[in-house]
């Protein structure tokens, strides 16, 4: 038995052998699909073009992001790189397919009845592609040009849809956010405003302007007094008496000024600086004026409870502002896609292609005649062989025959 060669040129040399059939079969092959593909019925395709918006932001998340709101809300589900694949996601969903079908009657166009071989169905004509510039491409493939681009249409307005009730849920569910922000903060300001109030009456020191400056003055003013009245009892004490009226009437008022110095530097005493009663409340402080000592200590217990105030103070505003420009978001239309080329009905079909089908026949028919004859030419050309495999194929008969 001689080995079959299998270089290049014993396989073209035993190919040779059988070029009629290689020519024959690939012709035939080749023939028979090209008429199938012209003899078929013709597909058209529509196309539409839209421009998705280049970014997802809302005016009050914006706003929001400026206090430091992106730490509270966390990374939105629609932050993504590029939003035109969330619109591209959307032609593939089961609603719009449902509507698309229900809309067009699609079941008796396409003769199907189960309605997920349907969907299938829908989802293999359409065709989403995104380009680089973001521009969204949807095609639809259909026996008839017309109903293809009613279909792509139908399929656009159903996304559309889809997008407003996104929309809608999303900001009605950002209002409820902002309802419970705000509700907590409208909390936190009364309780700081409050304190903040009782800590002033207790205490004295209120925020009305120039309150320190007019202590300060008042005290640089009684010590000048005092001091002019020293000199003036010096004068006096010269050419009069202690017991001399006008001796006695200067004494008197430089004692009532010191007093009064006295009472105005000094600082408050525990007892004067406000007490709380039995529900917890504190009480006024009984002192018009407040020393100019007792600032300091008095500042360290107020101030504080002034920057809280103002803190949730700012937080509330700038939150009652993010919830009404959250209202204009929930008003605006949040599906600002832009319709580029609406889908219209094609004048040429886009197959079968007769010729590059025609094409791929006959090449599947020239590699089918290679393996024919190779097979052949391997199995049945040598003598030893060709009887080998007559007893193989007796064998099996007779295997056949006894199992009948």
């Amino acid at each position: 038995m001689s080995v079959p060669n299998v270089g290049v040129s014993g396989l073209l040399l035993r190919l040779s052998r059988y070029r009629w059939l290689l020519i024959l079969l690939s012709a035939v092959v080749g023939l028979a699909v090209g008429v199938q593909s012209y003899r078929a019925l013709p597909i058209f395709t529509a196309y539409a073009r839209l421009l998705p918006p280049q970014t997802n932001t809302a005016t009050a998340s914006s706003l929001l992001n400026q206090i430091g709101g992106t730490a509270v809300l966390g990374a939105s589900a629609l932050t993504i790189k590029n939003p035109s694949d969330l619109y591209a996601s959307l032609f593939f969903s089961r609603s719009v397919q449902d509507d698309v079908i229900e809309k067009f009657e699609l079941k008796k166009h396409y003769s199907v009845d189960d309605i997920d071989d349907l969907r299938v169905l829908v989802g293999k004509r359409t065709k989403v592609e995104v380009g680089r510039d973001g521009i969204i491409t949807l095609s639809y493939t259909d026996k008839n040009g017309e109903s293809a681009a009613q279909i792509a249409n139908g399929m656009i307005s159903a996304m559309y849809t889809i997008a407003r009730k996104l929309a809608r849920g999303e900001s009605e569910r950002r209002l409820e956010f902002y309802d419970g922000l705000l509700i907590e903060a409208r909390k936190n300001l009364e309780i700081s405003t409050k304190n903040l109030l009782d800590m002033e009456r207790a205490t004295g020191l209120t925020r009305l302007k120039g309150q320190e400056e007019a202590s300060s003055a008042v005290i640089v003013e009684l010590r000048g007094m005092i001091a002019t009245r020293q000199v003036e009892l010096q004068k006096m004490a010269v050419v009069a008496t202690e017991n001399h009226p006008e001796v006695v009437r200067m004494q008197t008022e430089l004692a009532a000024l010191k007093s009064q110095l006295s009472t105005i530097a000094s600082p408050l005493s525990k007892t004067t600086q406000g007490t709380r009663s039995r529900d917890g409340k504190v009480k006024a402080s009984d002192e018009i004026f407040v020393p100019f000592e007792s600032y300091a200590e008095l500042r360290s217990k107020v101030e504080p409870l002034r920057r809280e105030e103002e803190i949730n103070n700012n937080v509330f505003e700038q939150l009652t502002k993010a919830r009404a420009l959250s209202r204009i978001d929930e008003s605006r239309d949040f599906s600002v896609i832009s319709i580029l080329d609406p889908a219209v009905a094609p004048t040429k079909k886009s197959g079968p292609r007769v010729f590059v089908n025609a094409a791929v026949g006959f090449l599947v028919g020239f590699f089918l005649a290679i393996i024919l004859a190779l097979s052949w030419d391997i199995l049945f050309t040598d003598s030893d062989r060709r009887d080998r495999w007559k007893k193989v194929f007796t064998a099996f008969l007779r295997f056949r025959k006894s199992k009948i």
